[in-house]
């Protein structure tokens, strides 16, 4: 039999070779799958590694101990042994290093040694340290103490005195010679840790980098204390999906380790952190895939039933004259079932391995780092599944041509749809895609369990619909044609209503491009979301975090940066209100948000929320110079005011530090205080006329304001009331000046304190009152803010979005310079920050810094957004594509299949409809490109069921904020070019096969 069987494969080739790529295609979709999600998962897990902040990769131990005491040192170092693991030994101390040149103040830098600092340093002068008299500095530091390699500095251990906020020495000198002078190579790189031993900020230590030396150097100065530390650094290439577990096992016993140590070190270990976002992704990527993986597989399967249905078809013949001939049913199984099995298990083999490489060529196409994967890992299961279902099949599709009768079979008459078996088996696809439907809405799971199979038994029971709704159009539209007499119409109409091979053919097509459809959905609006989340967050295309200043100094610098308002914009953030029901808000340079801003609201665009923030105000800033400032003051009330002082709050116009200028104690009567305004050489705005008293003690106080003049000329006779404003007040525990207008100027008075704190300022109305602010329409603004100095003042919405720049649906932002004039102490900014915008020229960078900012952070969009798109679910996204194109091929070849098929039965009939005088053309008038028509049609309404009921549940990012839903209606053109590529490939092949169809006409 077996023999028999072989000869049956040597007569037919190419239906043994049919039957072998369409396993092998069945196995190659059923493995990518499981390769897929590995080859994935080792991506994810890369890119997250690589987008990892620095201290997610090293484990900080720190303590502070006496001089001497090395136990930590001895034994910390060892609790942390597992491969690529690294660790790094620190110690330090304070020190107060005075020169050898007359006239240059000490510094007081800290003194460091780092496990292996020369390796991570670059010397610019001289040589690293050797001996324990060496040492190295930075080339700032020489500058600064005017020395250079050679010189020999007294290096003292120092203290900080916190009355006089300066550091001092506290022991005896110890004489170290400068040998070099370094740089770091990259302050940014693990090695480092958190210590920001380069921290450009102006302090009392007067150095904006360490000494570094070696152990025994720093061992050499007499010192009571020191801090060490050990840094666990972890090389990207040890974590991966396979060590997961075993690194997490090992930083948590080392930290247990290190706590259990002697003086009790602080550990942290911020690990676990990234671990989690880890196995989101993979969580994510094992989640999604399936939902293209299933239907992939059973698309599969329902080709390769046609394709053997089809081949049985054509041997009903053959099927006749062994049944006549008496062979027993078991051996006709056989002889029939045998010619597919072979070639199906030989295909399924050759598929376990074109399905690895294929899944590794799209990876390494679609995937930023796949890496290798083992040719058979985690695709046994899916590999037995796959061979499983392809002989059921087969052996499925031959089930109707043995069960006929004989007479049947001799008849060689195509057989027509069940009548019962296919309706059953329809019924049974819908009701299973009706519960997977219930399962995935009403269920809390999301796409797990059977609610995986939803979104392919929806489409699947859409294309099987389509095929049995389209028999009584088909039928009926074949009627008319022939009482028309259109013989090709007819034919064509027949052949789809009468032929199973058309209408699974139909079917298939309908799955095929509803699949194109719906991955080119989900991946646009996954992308559009993306998109959204990308522009929101990051608010330009391009952020600078710079170091603190003050506001007046951000929003000066940032405006000489770009005069004209071109590209850059200054932001920065409000301090968060001790209301927690208050959101955050973030101030920007309204004048320049329309060109900078990425704006993403239609409703309300940039240049109408910047009209809105920056509206007119009562009066104009005040300006003042350094020269005298009399104030005329009429001092009537003072109560329990024992040490109070006139104070005159400036901020000067060219970004300095604001100032405070003391005009003296306030003496009853009518009084001239006169006080000059150094810090004003560049001009000032007058921020505040207080009274302040020491301790923020409570007073009464009545006094009349006349007048203010500089240079002999009047700057404000106090004359109209609301051009002045007096501090926000929440309540009665906070007191605040009455203003009236009274003896020619403007009065103030605080009556009855009675030990409540008393505000008593008076300030400009150089802002509008209240504040304007553009919000976040869910993000439930209050009726007050917290300005940068902390105090309170009353808010308006002016405007409403769905997102804010920066802070989503959950803040909203306020002009930078009206923010800036409501405060009247010199606060520094949170997180300053320039914004730019696509325009900024190459060099911005260098401009930045000439303007004296100093950058933190450089963020750009691109980077950013392409970290979103290495994350799980846009990565498991990729393969919905890659399934797509797959399902699209297969259902070309199946029609290329059936009609090869069709041709051999049907060239006697068309040769035998030629000899009756039809038409060439109408002869074999086929209907292919009618199939693709219908499918072209029903396909899209498919898909668009399918994503409705999906969309919810697709996940698209793995730090989900919950602000980004995945819109209903992606970018059309996306989704129309995948449905007219899918469309054109498969009415390609419906012409292709109707030419040989044509062509068979013309063969004797």
């Amino acid at each position: 039999m077996i023999g028999l069987v072989l000869s049956m494969i040597r007569a037919r080739p190419g239906q043994a070779v049919t039957a072998f790529v369409m396993a092998m295609f069945a196995m190659a979709a059923a493995v990518s799958a499981p390769v897929y999600i590995t080859t994935a998962d080792r991506a994810v897990v890369a890119s997250e590694v690589a987008a990892a902040p620095v201290n997610e990769l090293v484990v900080q131990a720190r303590r502070e101990t006496k001089a001497g005491d090395r136990a930590f040192e001895d034994l910390a170092p060892k609790v942390f042994v597992f491969p690529g693991f690294s660790t790094v030994f620190s110690a330090e101390t304070n020190t107060y290093v005075t020169g050898p040149v007359p006239g240059v103040e000490p510094v007081a830098p800290r003194f460091v040694y780092r496990d292996g600092t020369c390796e991570h340093v670059r010397i610019v002068e001289g040589r690293c340290f050797i001996s324990p008299s060496e040492i190295i500095l930075s080339k700032p530091t020489l500058d600064l103490l005017k020395v250079g390699i050679g010189t020999v500095l007294d290096v003292d251990w120092s203290t900080f005195d916190a009355e006089g906020q300066e550091w001092v020495p506290s022991g005896k000198p110890t004489a170290m010679s400068v040998v070099g002078a370094y740089e770091p190579v990259d302050v940014t790189e693990q090695y480092w840790a958190d210590f920001g031993y380069f921290d450009s900020r102006e302090s009392a230590r007067r150095v904006t980098a360490p000494i570094f030396a070696s152990r025994l150097s720093l061992e050499s100065i007499e010192r009571l204390t020191e801090r060490q530390a050990l840094d666990v650094v972890i090389d990207h290439d040890a974590i991966t999906g396979e060590s997961l577990a075993a690194v997490n096992g090992a930083v948590e016993s080392g930290r247990s380790q290190l706590q259990g140590l002697s003086g009790s070190p602080t550990v942290k270990a911020d690990l676990p952190h990234l671990l989690t976002r880890i196995e989101r992704d993979r969580g994510l990527v094992a989640q999604v895939v399936p939902v293209a993986a299933v239907p992939l597989v059973l698309l599969c399967w329902f080709v390769l039933f046609v394709a053997v249905a089809s081949a049985t078809a054509e041997r009903r013949l053959e099927l006749g004259l062994m049944a006549l001939r008496g062979v027993t049913f078991p051996r006709r199984w056989w002889l029939a079932a045998g010619e597919s099995i072979v070639p199906i298990l030989f295909g399924a083999a050759a598929g376990f391995i074109a399905g690895n490489y294929l899944v590794r060529l799209a990876a390494w196409l679609l995937l930023g780092a796949s890496g290798d994967v083992p040719l058979s890992e985690g695709a046994s299961a899916w590999a037995l599944v796959a061979v499983v279902g392809a002989l059921f099949a087969a052996v499925l599709a031959q089930r109707a041509e043995l069960a006929k009768k004989t007479i049947d079979l001799l008849r060689n008459v195509p057989s027509r749809l069940s009548r019962w078996g296919a309706p059953v088996f329809e019924v049974a696809v819908v009701v299973l895609a009706v519960v997977a439907v219930l399962q995935l809405r009403e269920g809390d799971n999301g796409l797990t369990g059977f609610a995986t199979f939803g979104p392919s038994l929806v489409v699947i029971a859409a294309g099987l619909l389509a095929a049995r709704g389209v028999l009584p159009l088909a039928e009926r539209s074949g009627r008319r044609a022939l009482r028309r007499g259109r013989i090709g119409p007819t034919l064509a109409a027949y052949a789809m209503a009468r032929r199973p091979g058309s209408q699974r053919i139909l079917a298939l097509f309908v799955v095929a491009i509803a699949l194109a459809c719906f991955a080119a959905t989900a991946a646009t609006a996954s992308d559009d979301n993306r998109d959204l989340r990308i522009r929101v967050e990051q608010g330009a295309d391009r952020v600078l975090t710079v170091e603190p200043v003050s506001r007046t100094e951000l929003l000066t610098k940032v405006r000489a940066l770009d005069p004209a308002g071109d590209f850059a914009m200054a932001a920065a953030m409000l301090p968060k209100s001790e209301d927690s029901a208050v959101p955050p808000v973030l101030a920007v340079d309204s004048t320049r948000l329309a060109k900078v801003a990425l704006w993403n609201d239609a409703h309300l665009t940039a240049a109408e929320a910047a009209a809105v923030l920056r509206p007119d105000v009562p009066r104009e800033s005040i300006i003042l110079d350094n020269k005298d400032v009399s104030l005329d003051i009429t001092v009537d009330k003072l109560a329990d005011a024992f040490r109070v002082r006139f104070i005159l709050a400036v901020v000067p116009l060219d970004g300095g530090a604001a100032g405070a200028v003391d005009f003296g104690a306030p003496q009853l009567g009518r009084h001239t205080y006169v006080k000059n305004l150094p810090m004003c050489v560049n001009k000032c705005r007058l921020a505040a006329l207080r009274i302040d008293q020491p301790e923020d003690r409570g007073f009464d106080a009545t006094i009349t304001l006349h007048s203010m003049a500089q240079r002999g000329q009047t700057v404000t006779d106090f004359s109209q009331a609301d051009e002045w404003r007096v501090p926000e007040t929440p309540g009665p525990k906070l007191l605040v000046p009455q203003v009236s207008l009274a003896d020619g100027g403007l009065r103030l008075e605080v009556a009855n304190y009675k030990g409540a704190d008393v505000a008593y300022r008076l300030m400009p109305a150089d802002v509008p009152s209240p504040m304007p602010v553009v919000m976040a329409r869910t993000a439930g603004m209050g009726d007050h803010m917290a300005t940068f100095d902390g105090s309170q003042t009353a808010v308006q919405v002016a405007g409403e979005v769905v997102q804010v720049p920066r802070l989503g649906s959950r803040g909203g932002i306020v002009d930078l310079d009206y923010a800036e004039r409501l405060s009247t102490e010199p606060v520094d900014t949170i997180t300053p920050q320039v914004w730019l915008n696509a325009n900024a020229p190459a060099d911005v960078l260098d401009r930045v810094q000439a303007q004296g900012l100093k950058v933190m952070k450089d963020q750009r969009i691109g980077p950013l957004r392409d970290a979103l798109d290495e994350q799980g679910p846009a990565v498991a996204l990729r393969f919905h594509e890659l399934a797509a194109g797959l399902a699209v091929v297969l259902a070309g070849g199946a029609l290329w299949l059936v009609t090869a098929l069709d041709r051999q039965r049907r060239r006697g009939e068309l040769r035998a409809l030629r000899a009756q005088g039809v038409a060439r053309r109408d002869a074999s008038a086929n209907g292919y490109l009618t199939l693709v028509g219908t499918a072209a049609v029903i396909g899209p309404f498919a898909a668009l069921a399918s994503w409705l009921l999906v969309r919810e549940h697709l996940p698209v990012f793995t730090d989900d904020p919950g602000t980004f839903p995945v819109p209903i209606w992606p970018s059309p053109l996306p989704v129309a070019v995948a449905w007219a590529a899918a469309v054109l490939i498969l009415a390609g092949v419906a012409l292709l096969a109707g030419a040989r169809l044509r062509a068979a006409t013309r063969q004797r």
